[in-house]
């Protein structure tokens, strides 16, 4: 049985084998009186679906609609036998007629009959109306209970053929209702079946037999249901929803129109998002953004990004106004799709031809729910508008304006290039080009500089010993051309991203059947940004906690735990600036102390089990031991607070702490069985291991969920941090001439946190410069750490 309501109009739906009878039971003298019909005009539009609720009135109103099939069949031939209809005419209507002749009647019965011998179905059909919406509407009297029967019934036949159509039912499918109007609603009964059926046949297992499936899609039943109850709105009511609706349709032309306008592009990020989603397309496949197929992913991924931001910065006029309008549009129908919402009410339902019955709330008008349907369909529409685009040619589109680079090389080696090249503006080397996705254009010339190349470097990438000087060839961008298929995002072009993004698009990139060597060192790319990403996030939470621990006067007994805290703090961010330095900037020292850090902090949750030797596990497990010795002397609680962000216990700090020790033993456990499994030829003392193994993977998962935040426990510094870093983000990739403000919080001990990243942020700054400067030497390190 489908169900659906709402206060104006409620549809109900059930199937059972066709039964001429059922044409007697509908055309009862009691429920239909020919002469109560005002004699008014009404105009039909559909509008959208509606929800469900009502079913238990009109079970109350109608209650043959809970017999089976042989009581239906056994209560209908009871109430013909009382029936003396005499007139030439019947209270029946059909596609054709008003009133069907009683000659006619026959002729219906007659069908029913083939169709039961068919084995088709007779699908029975209530719709019910509310009296003071019909009121409304000047379909009803309220005063002497006429009733605009013409007009329902122009309702009624304007929707059947699309309820037909909908549901594919064959051409000999044919239709009869009547209007009742011996309850408190006035509803309309209806039967519909085929002589000869089209329908799919499924196991219908309390038979045991092949039967034709009767449940109609909700899809169907919606605008159905809505069709019927938009045909018979005032011409007012219904001319005001049409202007609406063409408002929309204004706005969503807009927006399709401008959508992909290669000459208007002037983001690097943009032009990115496009041309990745470009080519990572599969070949010799339909495009579409609905499509969830594996190869699919990664430029649909893409897609997204460009969509966010054409919506928020070149569209967002026209899409401001369509999320205006849509709202203001839907808003019209809250009062007409559903109930209440939270009424509590008997739900039924057949599992194996018993009734099931369960209590269950309405939804009611799920407003939330129709305005994300309407912006999904918004955005695949402009989605597929770009791939039509792509299937005619690939995007052409122009360099993004970049910022001129020549101060990035000395006076002498500027000089130089502007004596060769006087227009030159970005310059680059092949490889660092080549890197980009970019071929030289035939012909050029190259431009000749001096590379200094010293003994070695320090952390800070100066050059120590002795400098020698070796001539090297750069290029100016106007020398270059795209090779779009092999252009890939550097570093640079994936720090805007956040670590969910990142994480998205490493989740959908695996996806990928048979990657090409491109596709893996994307992936490698990916995944290094997102190190990066984690490592940065990390840093700052590092730095605000550091700067608390500055600020607190612990009690005596507490000194020794602090004291330990912010050495580690300084420790662990050493580690992690060690780790954002490229390697080429290291020493040796710096190398083998980024190393031990590493290692010293490592995440119990992140290391992987190959990993997991006894030399990897002792430094943290002993740093781990040593806090937990440290913690236990401590007596002022709020001290852990501070530094977890959210509200703690000692107990409960102490517990977090051995519960990191135990995944690393748990880890290293399983990894030495791994390595001594690999050297036995025992079956069986090889199958008793991996049983041991499979109940220490069971309790790492169960250590797992318990490191696993609540909703109370939810680390406050993480949070703010995590979206400070996501704003600077969102601020730089869209181009914005001023910064968001700092974000403000509500608790205290978090009122340093804007001014404290703030500071960190200019301390970084020089380190970032330095970092521009030898950037070819970066993407060596790059193409390195992809490659692992």
């Amino acid at each position: 049985m489908n169900v659906s309501s709402s206060p104006n109009i409620t549809f109900m739906l059930q199937y059972t084998e066709a039964n001429s009878q059922y044409v007697d039971y509908t055309n009862r003298d009691e429920a239909v009186k020919i002469d109560t019909e005002l004699s008014l005009e009404t105009n039909r539009q559909m509008i959208e679906g509606l929800t469900e609720d009502e079913m238990t009135r009109i079970q109350e109103a109608v209650p043959e609609t809970q017999l089976n099939f042989r009581e239906y069949i056994d209560y209908m031939n009871r109430s013909y036998a009382t029936e003396n209809q005499s007139e030439e005419i019947t209270a029946v209507f059909t596609q054709k007629a008003d009133y069907l002749q009683k000659r006619r009647l026959n002729d219906l019965k007659n069908k029913l009959e083939s169709a039961y011998q068919n084995g088709s179905l007779l699908w029975q059909g209530v719709i019910s109306f509310d009296n003071a919406f019909l009121a409304e509407q000047g379909l009803y009297d309220v005063a002497t209970g006429q009733v605009d029967q013409k007009a329902i019934k122009a309702a009624m036949r304007d929707m059947m053929p699309t309820l037909i159509q909908k549901e594919g039912l064959s051409d000999s499918a044919f239709w009869w209702g009547n209007i009742h109007l011996n309850t408190d609603n006035v509803h309309i009964h209806f039967g519909l079946s085929e002589v000869e059926s089209n329908r799919e046949k499924i196991f219908y297992r309390p038979r045991g037999r092949m039967e034709y499936k009767g449940n109609f899609s909700q899809k169907t039943i919606n605008r159905f249901k809505s069709g019927v109850y938009h045909g018979l709105l005032k011409e007012e009511i219904r001319s005001n929803l049409i202007r609406k609706e063409q408002i929309l349709a204004n706005l969503k032309a807009d927006l399709m129109l401008s959508v992909y306008q290669e000459e208007k592009i002037t983001s690097s990020a943009e032009k990115n998002f496009l041309e990745q989603a470009y080519n990572h397309l599969p070949l010799n496949k339909k495009w579409r953004y609905g499509s969830n197929a594996r190869d699919f992913a990664v430029s649909k991924f893409f897609l997204d990004r460009y969509l966010d931001s054409y919506l928020n910065n070149g569209g967002s006029a026209a899409y401001q106004e369509f999320l205006k309008e849509t709202r203001d549009f839907l808003r019209t129908y809250e009062g007409v799709y559903s109930t209440e919402k939270n009424q509590v009410y008997e739900k039924l339902r057949k599992v194996d031809g018993k009734t099931i019955r369960t209590l269950a709330e309405s939804k009611g008008y799920d407003f939330k729910h129709h305005l994300a349907r309407r912006i999904l369909d918004l955005r695949e529409r402009l989605a597929n508008n770009i791939l039509r685009s792509f299937r005619e040619a690939a995007p052409q589109i122009e360099n993004v304006h970049l910022k001129k680079n020549l101060d990035d090389f000395s006076e002498g080696n500027q000089k130089m290039i502007l004596e060769q090249f006087p227009e030159a503006n970005y310059v680059k080397s092949l490889e660092a080009w080549k890197r980009r996705g970019y071929i030289l254009k035939e012909g050029v010339k190259p431009i000749e500089i001096l590379k200094p190349v010293y003994e070695d470097y320090d952390e800070n990438g100066a050059g120590i010993g002795e400098v020698q000087f070796e001539k090297t060839r750069v290029y100016d961008i106007s020398q270059v051309s795209e090779n779009l298929m092999e252009k890939k995002l550097t570093l640079k072009d994936l720090s805007f991203f956040s670590s969910e993004d990142l994480e998205e698009l490493i989740t959908v990139a695996k996806q990928k059947l048979n990657p090409t060597e491109k596709e893996r060192q994307e992936l490698g790319t990916y995944r290094y940004a997102l190190k990066l990403n984690r490592l940065e996030e990390q840093q700052k939470t590092l730095q605000v906690r550091q700067k608390l621990l500055e600020q607190i006067q612990p009690l005596v007994s507490d000194q020794s735990f602090v004291d330990f805290k912010k050495q580690a703090l300084t420790q662990e961010l050493k580690a992690i600036e060690l780790q954002l330095t490229p390697n080429f900037k290291l020493s040796d020292n710096n190398k083998l102390l980024k190393e031990r850090l590493k290692s010293q902090f490592e995440n119990s949750v992140a290391l992987p089990i190959d990993k997991a030797t006894a030399g990897a596990i002792q430094l943290p497990i002993r740093q781990l031991r040593t806090e937990i010795s440290l913690v236990g002397q401590i007596q002022d609680d709020s001290v852990l607070t501070l530094l977890k962000g959210a509200s703690t216990t000692k107990q409960a700090y102490i517990e977090e702490l051995q519960t990191h020790v135990s995944i690393f033993q748990l880890k290293y456990q399983i990894n030495n069985r791994n390595q001594q499994m690999e050297q036995l030829s025992d079956e069986s003392a090889v199958k008793e291991m991996k049983r041991a193994n499979a109940q220490e993977f069971a309790e790492l998962k169960r250590l797992y969920t318990k490191l696993q935040p609540t909703e109370e426990s939810q680390n406050q510094i993480i949070q703010a941090v995590s979206k400070q870093l996501q704003e600077r983000k969102v601020t730089k990739k869209t181009q914005l001439q001023q910064a968001q403000g700092p974000i403000k919080l509500d608790t205290d001990f978090m009122r340093q946190l804007s001014s404290s990243l703030n500071r960190s942020q200019q301390a970084n700054k020089k380190a970032l410069m330095e970092r521009a400067r030898s950037d070819e030497r970066e993407e060596q390190e790059e193409r390195r750490q992809a490659q692992r």
